[in-house]
């Protein structure tokens, strides 16, 4: 399995425009704490960069949002790997 490659955060930081404020605020809820992301980590926080900029979402709805979209996700999965698994089953028939 080969490991995703980390990215400096402010790197992240310089191609969405933000700045150390918007970072300082998202660490205070927790949030990306480290000096680097994987490529998942980076679409978080492009999405939190997004959602404070653009839609004024508190740091602390940032968190609400970003969890509730892990599970999402995570739901998703599961989702289509029952589905797959009941998809071999009938071929299986």
């Amino acid at each position: 399995m080969t490991r995703a490659r980390r990215i400096e955060i402010r790197e992240v930081l310089i191609h969405l425009g933000g700045d150390e404020e918007l970072l300082a605020s998202l660490r205070g809820e927790g949030l990306f704490e480290s000096d680097f992301v994987d490529p998942r980590e980076a679409d978080e926080l492009r999405i939190a960069a997004l959602m404070m900029e653009e839609l004024g979402v508190n740091p602390a709805g940032v968190q609400v949002a970003l969890h509730l979209r892990r599970r999402l996700l995570a739901l998703e999965a599961r989702v289509a790997a029952i589905a797959s698994t009941l998809h071999q089953g009938e071929d299986d028939q």
